[in-house]
Formats: structure tokens, sequence, C-alpha cells
């Protein structure tokens, strides 16, 4: 029964710093990017469409940097990325 306990705690700890956790953050830093407009902007405005596209760059550079890339490699890479997958941008 302990180690069911074990095991459910350690997927709750897992999905929180995993996902959650990141989504948070991520929003938060769009929200600093827009600025005092994100309390008057819609979802659709070009303000908002920068700022998540920044931001989804950024994550993007982080996760080839956390693969062991450079940073001038892993900027490389995102554009690469970006560039081959336009629809990536979509929201």
């Amino acid at each position: 029964m302990e180690i069911l306990i074990i095991i459910i705690i350690g997927i709750g700890g897992w999905i929180l710093f995993k996902i959650v956790v990141p989504a948070i953050q991520q929003t938060r830093e769009q929200m600093q990017d827009i600025g005092e407009d994100s309390k008057y902007v819609k979802s659709d405005d070009p303000i908002v469409r920068n700022a998540v596209t920044r931001n989804r760059f950024k994550h993007c550079i982080n996760k080839y940097m956390k693969r062991g890339y450079s940073e001038e490699e892993a900027v490389k890479l995102a554009e690469k990325e970006f560039a081959n997958n336009p629809d990536y941008l979509e929201y």
C-alpha cells in the first residue's frame, strides 16, 4: 500500500514539475512581454501573437540547450525548426 502511495506521489510530482510549472512560467513571461496592455488586449491581437511566438522560440532554444548544444547551435536549430514547421506558430 505504501508503494502505491509513493508511486502516486511520484507521478503527481512529475506532472507538477514537467507540465504545470513550465506552463505557468510561460504564461507569466508572455504577460510580462505584453506589459500593461495585457489587461486590455484580446488573444488574437498582434502584440499577444508576437509575445507567444517569442516565448515559443525561447523555449525551443532551451530545449536544444538541454540536449547539449551550444547557444549558437540551439538558436540555429530553433530557427530551422520554425522555418520547417510554419504551423508551429499557429495556435
